[in-house]
């Protein structure tokens, strides 16, 4: 079978990658894979809102990161999904869950891999070295 050169790259690559739910998620996914950053998308979380365990499943979690979230959030004009998105980042907040959010202004632009990339890798960072601590400080209240 021969392959059309003029394809778009989302014909051409098919069901090699999962079925994101928009064109952000797939440029964000695809910035991840570009820059060998291990995902699972839509991956189950259980957190605790409104007075009772939920599972919700955020748009990506790295593992290599320390289970960071990535969150793509592709309608700010809209006050409606804003209002969700506020809440989204409370509840991950009060679960203690390191998130990052994604808009569509972050995936425009000459250098926006880049920029977006290195963002990811710092929060990274930064959650594995709160974990860190974290795990420390819990080994010490035990002695």
């Amino acid at each position: 079978m021969k392959r059309d050169p003029n394809a778009r790259l989302e014909d051409r690559l098919g069901p090699r990658e999962p079925p994101y739910r928009s064109r952000g998620e797939s440029q964000v996914g695809r910035l991840l894979e570009r820059y060998g950053i291990p995902f699972c998308y839509e991956h189950p979380l259980v957190v605790y809102s409104g007075g009772r365990y939920r599972s919700w499943h955020p748009d990506f979690t790295l593992p290599t990161y320390g289970d960071l979230i990535v969150e793509y959030a592709g309608m700010p004009d809209r006050a409606d999904y804003m209002i969700g998105l506020r809440y989204k980042q409370r509840v991950y907040a009060l679960n203690h869950v390191a998130a990052v959010f994604i808009y569509p202004q972050d995936v425009t632009g000459p250098s926006w891999p880049e920029r977006l990339a290195s963002r990811i890798h710092d929060a990274g960072v930064r959650n594995l070295a709160r974990q860190s601590r974290h795990a420390y400080s819990r080994s010490r209240s035990y002695r």
